[in-house]
């Protein structure tokens, strides 16, 4: 799938500096890795991952799109045909992701492989360790968006599921989202009541996508990170870069290979 989506100016803004950091490092990569299997083709290394890096952020400029018009939409075909929008997005990404992913590990292994080139092991580690930073960067921007929405999507639910039944708890909502959606009861069955129940529905089908998804990002997390932390005799792992901007609880830490003083 193909997005020709323009960057949110605000999110540029913001975050313009990280990015140009992260393209300049990126492009010095480019081309200079000879290892098996890491390229597809004539594709290099850097090449790859600057692609698979903007069709990301492609995809992250659509959902954030999606998710601010699924809040305000009354039609409820157009809502569920959002709904499928966001399903293809989540799943490209998150395949895509699963290809960086997959490229870190056969890196990594390729790393660990160059015994008695200490020169060159420590040169691609670096390279290595500078590819999962900038991955993880535009991850934790996606991961921070996903958990942003799932809150606003949440609010949505009970805000329209109170429309038809003005006394539930926030217990009762908090069950009816994590449970059974065809459970809901409503105290009328006009056809106002029929529509709100059915774009409650397409919302707790979003929450639970996009929890799945955080779910996934959280195991990824974990999965990087123990890529990126390489301890040897001519590698020292002593510089850790934390991904800023979310809760302590959330953060995660990657280590940067610290050169050797001559």
């Amino acid at each position: 799938m193909s997005h020709n989506h323009t960057s949110d100016p605000q999110l540029n803004t913001s975050e313009g500096a990280q990015s140009t950091n992260n393209a300049e490092e990126i492009e010095e990569i480019e081309g200079s890795s000879g290892q098996a299997g890491l390229s597809s083709g004539s594709q290099t290394l850097g090449e790859f991952y600057k692609e698979m890096i903007r069709s990301i952020r492609d995809n992250l400029t659509a959902l954030k799109d999606l998710y601010k018009r699924t809040l305000t939409v009354e039609i409820e075909d157009e809502s569920s045909r959002m709904s499928r929008q966001i399903d293809l997005l989540i799943s490209e990404t998150s395949r895509i992701s699963s290809q960086i992913s997959h490229k870190l590990a056969v890196m990594e292994q390729s790393n660990k492989s160059l015994e008695g080139q200490d020169q060159a092991r420590k040169r691609l580690t670096q390279k290595h360790a500078t590819l999962a930073k900038s991955f993880m960067d535009e991850m934790t921007k996606y991961r921070r968006m996903q958990m942003e929405n799932a809150g606003k999507y949440r609010n949505k639910i009970a805000e329209e599921y109170r429309k038809v039944n003005p006394d539930a708890t926030q217990e009762e909502i908090d069950q009816l989202i994590d449970n059974d959606i065809n459970k809901i009861q409503s105290s009328e069955q006009s056809n106002q009541s029929r529509t709100i129940l059915a774009e409650i529905k397409d919302r707790q089908r979003d929450v639970r996508r996009i929890e799945k998804s955080i779910n996934e990002l959280n195991k990824m997390f974990s999965e990087v990170q123990a890529l990126v932390i390489e301890k040897d005799d001519t590698v020292h792992t002593t510089k850790f870069i934390e991904v800023t901007d979310i809760s302590p609880s959330e953060q995660i830490e990657f280590e940067l290979p610290k050169k050797r003083k001559r």
